[in-house]
């Protein structure tokens, strides 16, 4: 998987034809995915897209940040099997995924009804669970603080602050959450000459056997599909609603289908869920869009067995293959050793 993309050079793809390997942290363009343009990206932008990204002033109740569910201590998730609701007792819908690398995709959440960082973004402060909130209300408290008022003016050069200076701020930072430096990455590009043979065979087994990699696609791990990456896909597994219950049943979240977009109210998209990455999976339990599985050896246990269907239930059109991965204890826990191999945390 070394390889040399030396004639990919398209408009449509993300792919730095200058790159030495897949492994290079620069291998795919950021800015390719955002509509931020990295002329426009600055360390000041960054730093005032971080501010407000930790900021409870944003939210309508002046108590929830982004930091809520995306904390740094945690590889930007929470820790919880579904985000905190701004009501006391109540959850969000689902789990939070980690931020880092997220800027890698043409689109967002499980469901994919955001199709960029700033579309993205808006779904939060509109959510009645969430920041429950609107631009004009947000706008307003940038304009009349005395620092916001002052760098937005001081980075846009605009006398008032606009709606996407607004999101640009948050991208650039989000952008910044990068993570391609990792104990295997180093291996791969030669700037380590050791790695653990456990997770050479956990890497053999992810890409051969356990048949991971169709899904999970080197460098960023996710359903973004090379050789362009520009494109997300989603799946269809059969995720359990309690899978350490006896008794079990496949989880009642639709997916896809009710991402909200007419084109894909279809029979396909049902309970289809995006591929989201394995990089730092060590630190972002539990998984699934559901947070249903605490353990990585308990998502292993899942594949092998074949998802859904693979334990008998009826999973329409699942795209998970239900015959079992025949994997051995000592290749699972193979396979966890090279998924820890590809933690990087220090954005």
């Amino acid at each position: 998987l070394n390889l040399l993309f030396v004639s990919i050079k398209s408009p449509n793809s993300a792919v730095n034809p200058t790159s030495n390997s897949m492994f290079e942290a620069n291998f795919l363009n950021p800015y390719f995915y955002t509509l931020l343009s990295e002329e426009e990206d600055s360390e000041e932008l960054r730093l005032l897209g971080k501010k407000m990204f930790f900021d409870p002033l944003l939210s309508n109740n002046g108590k929830m940040n982004c930091g809520s569910c995306h904390a740094p201590i945690k590889a930007f998730t929470d820790g919880n099997k579904k985000s905190f609701s701004n009501i006391k007792g109540e959850t969000v819908k689902r789990n939070a995924p980690t931020l880092l690398n997220s800027v890698y995709s043409d689109r967002y959440f499980y469901d994919l009804r955001a199709f960029n960082l700033e579309q993205q973004v808006e779904h939060v402060i509109f959510n009645s669970n969430e920041y429950n909130t609107a631009y004009e209300a947000i706008l307003q408290k940038l304009s009349q603080d005395e620092y916001y008022s002052g760098e937005f003016k001081k980075i846009f050069k605009e006398k008032f602050i606009s709606r996407l200076a607004f999101s640009k701020a948050l991208s650039s930072y989000v952008l910044s959450l990068q993570s391609f430096n990792s104990e295997f990455d180093k291996y791969m590009r030669k700037e380590s000459n050791e790695l653990d043979q456990r997770v050479k065979n956990g890497f053999n087994l992810f890409m051969g056997k356990a048949a991971c990699g169709t899904c999970h696609f080197p460098p960023t791990y996710t359903g973004l599909v090379p050789p362009l990456y520009n494109k997300n896909e989603t799946e269809i597994l059969g995720v359990l609603e309690t899978p350490l219950s006896f008794n079990k049943r496949i989880d009642s979240d639709s997916g896809r289908i009710n991402n909200g977009l007419a084109k894909e109210n279809a029979w396909i998209y049902v309970k289809s869920f995006k591929t989201s990455t394995v990089r730092n999976v060590e630190h972002t339990a539990p998984y699934f869009h559901n947070g249903a599985y605490p353990t990585l050896e308990s998502v292993l246990d899942f594949y092998n067995h074949g998802g859904g269907a693979g334990i008998g239930l009826n999973v329409t059109n699942q795209t998970l293959s239900s015959d079992s991965l025949k994997l051995t204890n000592s290749e699972k826990g193979d396979i966890i050793f090279f998924l820890n191999s590809l933690s990087d945390t220090n954005s």
